[in-house]
Protein backbone atom coordinates (compact mmCIF):
# COMPACT_ATOMS: atom_id res chain seq x y z
CA UNK A 1 0.00 0.00 0.00
CA UNK A 2 1.52 3.22 -1.26
CA UNK A 3 0.37 6.66 0.54
CA UNK A 4 0.82 9.52 -2.32
CA UNK A 5 1.75 13.16 -2.05
CA UNK A 6 -0.36 14.45 -5.31
CA UNK A 7 1.08 18.27 -5.81
CA UNK A 8 -1.99 18.65 -9.01
CA UNK A 9 -0.68 20.27 -12.45
CA UNK A 10 -0.92 23.50 -11.71
CA UNK A 11 1.34 23.66 -8.18
CA UNK A 12 3.86 21.71 -9.77
CA UNK A 13 4.07 23.48 -12.99
CA UNK A 14 4.48 26.79 -11.74
CA UNK A 15 5.48 26.61 -7.66
CA UNK A 16 8.12 24.61 -7.37
CA UNK A 17 9.33 25.94 -4.23
CA UNK A 18 5.96 25.11 -2.59
CA UNK A 19 5.54 22.18 -3.79
CA UNK A 20 8.83 21.39 -2.14
CA UNK A 21 7.77 22.69 1.41
CA UNK A 22 4.60 20.70 1.08
CA UNK A 23 6.48 17.56 0.54
CA UNK A 24 8.77 18.32 3.79
CA UNK A 25 5.51 19.31 6.11
CA UNK A 26 4.24 15.92 4.81
CA UNK A 27 6.59 13.76 5.20
CA UNK A 28 7.99 15.45 8.55
CA UNK A 29 4.94 14.25 9.82
CA UNK A 30 4.53 10.75 8.27
CA UNK A 31 7.50 9.44 6.28
CA UNK A 32 5.19 6.74 4.20
CA UNK A 33 4.04 9.56 2.14
CA UNK A 34 5.81 9.43 -1.11
CA UNK A 35 6.05 11.22 -4.53
CA UNK A 36 5.66 9.45 -7.93
CA UNK A 37 7.25 11.55 -10.89
CA UNK A 38 4.62 12.32 -13.49
CA UNK A 39 1.27 11.29 -12.53
CA UNK A 40 -1.90 12.10 -14.55
CA UNK A 41 -3.79 14.94 -14.22
CA UNK A 42 -7.06 14.21 -12.50
CA UNK A 43 -8.61 15.79 -15.06
CA UNK A 44 -11.02 18.85 -13.09
CA UNK A 45 -10.13 21.47 -15.59
CA UNK A 46 -11.19 19.29 -18.41
CA UNK A 47 -14.78 18.95 -16.57
CA UNK A 48 -16.79 21.38 -17.98
CA UNK A 49 -16.02 21.32 -21.52
CA UNK A 50 -15.54 17.44 -22.06
CA UNK A 51 -18.36 15.10 -23.08
CA UNK A 52 -19.46 12.80 -20.24
CA UNK A 53 -18.22 10.08 -21.80
CA UNK A 54 -14.64 11.32 -22.29
CA UNK A 55 -14.22 12.43 -18.56
CA UNK A 56 -15.46 9.12 -17.40
CA UNK A 57 -12.44 7.28 -19.58
CA UNK A 58 -10.14 9.34 -18.06
CA UNK A 59 -11.13 8.96 -14.48
CA UNK A 60 -11.32 5.17 -15.27
CA UNK A 61 -7.36 5.67 -16.46
CA UNK A 62 -6.45 7.53 -13.60
CA UNK A 63 -8.25 5.03 -10.80
CA UNK A 64 -6.17 2.14 -12.65
CA UNK A 65 -2.88 4.48 -12.52
CA UNK A 66 -3.88 4.59 -8.78
CA UNK A 67 -4.00 0.89 -8.44
CA UNK A 68 -1.33 -0.26 -10.77
CA UNK A 69 1.32 1.64 -8.19
CA UNK A 70 -0.78 0.57 -5.50
CA UNK A 71 -2.32 3.94 -4.10
CA UNK A 72 -4.31 3.55 -1.15
CA UNK A 73 -3.91 7.37 0.33
CA UNK A 74 -3.43 10.62 -1.08
CA UNK A 75 -3.00 14.01 0.17
CA UNK A 76 -2.90 16.80 -2.23
CA UNK A 77 -2.03 20.89 -2.00
CA UNK A 78 -4.35 21.55 -4.79
CA UNK A 79 -8.11 22.75 -4.22
CA UNK A 80 -9.25 21.70 -7.97
CA UNK A 81 -8.01 18.00 -7.36
CA UNK A 82 -9.62 17.82 -3.88
CA UNK A 83 -12.86 18.70 -5.17
CA UNK A 84 -12.72 17.29 -8.18
CA UNK A 85 -11.35 13.41 -6.49
CA UNK A 86 -13.93 13.54 -3.81
CA UNK A 87 -17.26 14.63 -5.83
CA UNK A 88 -16.84 13.38 -9.49
CA UNK A 89 -14.54 10.42 -8.63
CA UNK A 90 -17.17 9.02 -6.49
CA UNK A 91 -19.78 10.41 -8.94
CA UNK A 92 -18.17 8.53 -12.24
CA UNK A 93 -16.86 5.58 -10.16
CA UNK A 94 -18.74 4.59 -7.38
CA UNK A 95 -17.58 2.01 -5.38
CA UNK A 96 -14.94 1.12 -7.95
CA UNK A 97 -12.80 4.42 -6.66
CA UNK A 98 -11.78 3.15 -3.37
CA UNK A 99 -9.00 5.81 -2.56
CA UNK A 100 -8.76 8.28 0.95
CA UNK A 101 -8.54 11.74 -0.10
CA UNK A 102 -7.28 14.38 1.92
CA UNK A 103 -6.32 17.92 1.20
CA UNK A 104 -3.57 19.09 2.99
CA UNK A 105 -5.57 21.65 5.30
CA UNK A 106 -7.10 18.59 6.61
CA UNK A 107 -4.40 16.31 6.75
CA UNK A 108 -2.54 19.05 9.12
CA UNK A 109 -5.57 19.91 11.07
CA UNK A 110 -5.00 16.62 12.54
CA UNK A 111 -4.91 16.81 16.42
CA UNK A 112 -2.10 14.51 16.27
CA UNK A 113 -0.26 16.35 13.40
CA UNK A 114 -0.74 19.89 15.16
CA UNK A 115 0.89 18.40 18.51
CA UNK A 116 3.75 16.96 16.74
CA UNK A 117 3.90 20.05 14.54
CA UNK A 118 4.07 22.61 18.01
CA UNK A 119 4.05 25.57 15.44
CA UNK A 120 5.10 28.76 17.41
CA UNK A 121 6.13 32.07 16.04
CA UNK A 122 8.34 34.70 18.74
CA UNK A 123 8.11 37.64 17.38
CA UNK A 124 5.59 40.46 17.98
CA UNK A 125 2.04 39.29 16.93
CA UNK A 126 1.19 39.03 13.52
CA UNK A 127 -2.67 39.41 12.34
CA UNK A 128 -3.42 37.64 8.78
CA UNK A 129 -6.76 36.99 6.73
CA UNK A 130 -7.86 33.61 5.28
CA UNK A 131 -9.33 33.35 1.93
CA UNK A 132 -11.75 30.82 1.97
CA UNK A 133 -11.62 29.03 -1.80
CA UNK A 134 -14.66 28.22 -3.95
CA UNK A 135 -13.40 24.46 -4.48
CA UNK A 136 -12.66 23.89 -0.72
CA UNK A 137 -15.84 25.11 0.94
CA UNK A 138 -18.02 24.05 -1.82
CA UNK A 139 -16.59 20.31 -2.19
CA UNK A 140 -18.63 17.57 -1.31
CA UNK A 141 -16.71 17.34 2.05
CA UNK A 142 -16.52 21.32 2.65
CA UNK A 143 -12.97 22.02 3.68
CA UNK A 144 -13.88 25.58 6.04
CA UNK A 145 -12.67 24.97 9.95
CA UNK A 146 -9.35 22.92 9.23
CA UNK A 147 -7.71 26.60 8.34
CA UNK A 148 -8.53 28.20 11.12
CA UNK A 149 -7.86 25.38 13.89
CA UNK A 150 -4.57 25.32 12.33
CA UNK A 151 -4.18 28.81 12.35
CA UNK A 152 -5.31 29.02 15.91
CA UNK A 153 -3.15 26.44 17.52
CA UNK A 154 0.10 29.18 16.87
CA UNK A 155 1.56 31.67 19.29
CA UNK A 156 1.62 35.04 18.21
CA UNK A 157 -0.31 34.32 15.10
CA UNK A 158 -4.18 35.65 15.36
CA UNK A 159 -6.46 34.95 12.79
CA UNK A 160 -8.90 37.94 11.90
CA UNK A 161 -11.89 37.18 10.06
CA UNK A 162 -12.82 39.23 6.51
CA UNK A 163 -16.17 40.36 6.33
CA UNK A 164 -16.82 37.53 2.99
CA UNK A 165 -15.58 34.47 4.69
CA UNK A 166 -16.46 30.56 5.27
CA UNK A 167 -19.55 29.92 2.40
CA UNK A 168 -19.83 33.73 1.74
CA UNK A 169 -16.22 34.45 0.98
CA UNK A 170 -15.74 36.32 -2.83
CA UNK A 171 -14.78 33.98 -5.44
CA UNK A 172 -11.16 34.64 -6.49
CA UNK A 173 -12.69 34.60 -10.52
CA UNK A 174 -9.58 32.15 -11.54
CA UNK A 175 -12.09 29.41 -12.02
CA UNK A 176 -14.05 27.51 -14.95
CA UNK A 177 -11.60 29.59 -17.55
CA UNK A 178 -13.49 33.03 -16.71
CA UNK A 179 -9.80 34.44 -16.43
CA UNK A 180 -9.69 33.44 -20.04
CA UNK A 181 -12.79 34.99 -21.07
CA UNK A 182 -13.87 37.65 -18.87
CA UNK A 183 -10.65 38.84 -17.31
CA UNK A 184 -11.84 42.24 -16.38
CA UNK A 185 -14.90 40.93 -13.55
CA UNK A 186 -12.41 38.58 -12.82
CA UNK A 187 -9.53 40.61 -12.05
CA UNK A 188 -12.61 42.56 -10.30
CA UNK A 189 -13.17 40.04 -7.70
CA UNK A 190 -9.82 38.99 -6.83
CA UNK A 191 -9.40 42.97 -6.09
CA UNK A 192 -12.80 42.84 -4.51
CA UNK A 193 -10.98 40.50 -2.08
CA UNK A 194 -8.10 42.83 -1.13
CA UNK A 195 -10.10 45.87 -0.41
CA UNK A 196 -12.43 43.14 2.15
CA UNK A 197 -8.94 42.19 4.33
CA UNK A 198 -9.71 43.44 8.00
CA UNK A 199 -6.66 44.76 9.62
CA UNK A 200 -5.00 41.47 8.50
CA UNK A 201 -1.26 42.01 7.48
CA UNK A 202 -1.06 39.44 4.96
CA UNK A 203 -3.44 37.15 3.05
CA UNK A 204 -3.45 33.25 3.19
CA UNK A 205 -5.04 30.72 0.79
CA UNK A 206 -4.79 27.47 0.59
CA UNK A 207 -5.82 26.88 -3.49
CA UNK A 208 -3.36 27.20 -6.18
CA UNK A 209 -5.93 29.00 -8.58
CA UNK A 210 -7.23 31.93 -5.96
CA UNK A 211 -2.62 32.29 -5.30
CA UNK A 212 -2.47 32.97 -8.92
CA UNK A 213 -5.11 35.25 -9.24
CA UNK A 214 -4.16 37.32 -6.10
CA UNK A 215 -0.55 37.28 -7.15
CA UNK A 216 -1.68 38.57 -10.44
CA UNK A 217 -3.66 41.29 -9.04
CA UNK A 218 -1.77 42.35 -6.01
CA UNK A 219 1.39 42.39 -8.52
CA UNK A 220 -0.74 44.84 -11.27
CA UNK A 221 -2.59 46.82 -8.34
CA UNK A 222 1.15 47.48 -6.29
CA UNK A 223 -0.52 46.30 -3.13
CA UNK A 224 1.51 45.76 -0.23
CA UNK A 225 -0.10 43.49 1.65
CA UNK A 226 1.31 40.37 0.94
CA UNK A 227 -0.72 37.01 -0.63
CA UNK A 228 1.45 33.85 0.88
CA UNK A 229 0.45 30.26 0.41
CA UNK A 230 -0.21 28.12 2.97
CA UNK A 231 2.43 25.76 2.47
CA UNK A 232 4.88 28.41 2.64
CA UNK A 233 3.62 30.01 5.89
CA UNK A 234 3.72 26.60 7.92
CA UNK A 235 7.59 25.93 6.58
CA UNK A 236 8.79 29.34 7.65
CA UNK A 237 6.89 28.76 11.01
CA UNK A 238 8.99 25.56 11.97
CA UNK A 239 12.25 27.25 10.50
CA UNK A 240 11.55 29.84 12.55
CA UNK A 241 12.19 32.55 9.96
CA UNK A 242 9.88 35.40 9.44
CA UNK A 243 6.53 34.13 7.87
CA UNK A 244 5.44 37.18 5.87
CA UNK A 245 8.72 37.65 4.16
Amino acid sequence: MTKLIYLGCLSSRLYDSTCKNAVKIIQFLDSEYQIIENPPCCGSLAFNITPDEIMRNHVKSVNNWFKNNNITEIVTICAGCYSYFTRYYNEFLGAEFKIKVKHFLQFLSDPKNLNRLNLKYFGNNIRVNYHDACHLRNSSVPIIDEPRKILNSIDNIELVEMDFNKTKSICCGAGGGVYSIFKEPSDYNAKLIFDNMKKGEALLTACPFCYTALKRVREENRIRKPVIKFEDFIVKLMEGGDPLS
